[in-house]
């Protein structure tokens, strides 16, 4: 399940399509969402502190007060699921792949399980407040860079699940930021805030939705769709400022195509290049199981590349060599029917 946002809606990671590829008989669905340069809430604490942090929990309880009301439970609310943008103080809610219908009865659990709400690792209730509780635990997460619950397995789960306990609070903090955690953090789901109630909480009072930026025809960006928008690519606002910059992306496209083109060479190794999928490729065995590595179940070795280039070298030196010969065969015979014609 993708949940994507309408026009009116700015705090969803924006999708923008799919497709399919297949990688060594392994079929891919791959999901295109709109680039996040900042990174996610997860990396708050690390990355200068809680300046920000009334903006991104506005952003996170706005996005899931929308979809609250769609009748949609997000499952999975943590640090790296919520997207901060180019803009300060604007942070998106992301992957929406645990999403259920809060109308339609779920059994089981969903989630990652240090956010999970304790009726929700019991197996016995997935609903909008199981996402309150997750949000308060986001919270706790972006202002220490770690997880609310210290991860011990098993003894973990029986702490959130099944005992009176609550994650502790980091000190200091603020008063409403205190009463803020409390409101999501109750065990009982019936005294859970709702994220509408939530939203007129003094401790998010005081923000507003993110005023977008004003948007011109010289200074649009929109999300990368293919390597030749990497270079300048950057989150967008409105997907309808698309057409404006297409002839500009075509022509800058163009140019890089043809420095590809050039002698110059291309250095692949530059900055700005992200790894989407690490494939692992078939390669060369010593071990002579031919059967083996023409099915791809063997790993593959690339680093021990001396012979193997030693006998590439020797089969290009034979091969060259047959084919001097070659030329030299035949301009005898040339050489030849000269003399036989003019003599």
């Amino acid at each position: 399940m993708f949940c994507t946002s309408p026009r009116h809606e700015p705090n969803f990671a924006k999708y923008l399509g799919d497709d399919v590829t297949s990688e060594y008989s392994t079929v891919y669905r791959n999901l295109h969402v709109e680039y996040m340069p900042g990174g996610s809430v997860a990396d708050v604490a690390r990355h200068g502190g809680d300046k920000n942090l009334r903006s991104y929990t506005w952003c996170i309880t706005s996005a899931l007060s929308y979809i609250h009301s769609k009748n949609i439970v997000h499952c999975d609310v943590k640090g790296t699921n919520v997207l901060i943008g180019k803009n300060p103080g604007t942070a998106k809610l992301a992957d929406f792949g645990s999403a259920v219908d809060s109308g339609v009865p779920f059994p089981g659990t969903r989630g990652s399980p240090l956010w999970m709400a304790p009726e929700v690792i019991r197996g016995e209730y997935i609903g909008p407040e199981s996402d309150v509780w997750s949000l308060g635990c986001t919270v706790i997460e972006m202002l220490t860079g770690k997880p609310a619950w210290q991860d011990r397995g098993a003894d973990t789960l029986c702490q959130i699940g099944y005992s009176d306990e609550l994650p502790e609070f980091p000190a200091p903090i603020p008063d409403d930021l205190r009463d803020f955690l409390d409101k999501c953090l109750k065990r009982e789901v019936s005294e859970r805030w709702s994220c509408d109630q939530l939203l007129q909480h003094p401790f998010l009072l005081s923000c507003s939705s993110p005023s977008p930026p004003q948007i011109t025809i010289n200074t649009c960006r929109f999300s990368p769709r293919c390597v030749f928008d990497w270079c300048d690519s950057s989150s967008s606002i409105e997907s309808t400022v698309d057409m404006c910059e297409f002839n500009k992306k075509k022509s800058d496209a163009k140019q890089r195509i043809r420095k590809l083109a050039s002698n110059s060479g291309v250095k692949w190794e530059s900055e700005g290049w992200e790894v989407v999928r690490h494939v692992t490729t078939w390669g060369y065995s010593d071990s002579g199981d031919e059967e083996a590595g023409a099915s791809g179940n063997r790993g593959a070795n690339w680093e021990n590349t001396e012979s193997y280039s030693d006998e590439i070298e020797s089969t290009t030196s034979e091969a060259w060599g047959t084919m001097v010969g070659w030329i030299y065969r035949d301009t005898l015979k040339c050489y030849l029917k000269f003399l036989y014609y003019f003599h």
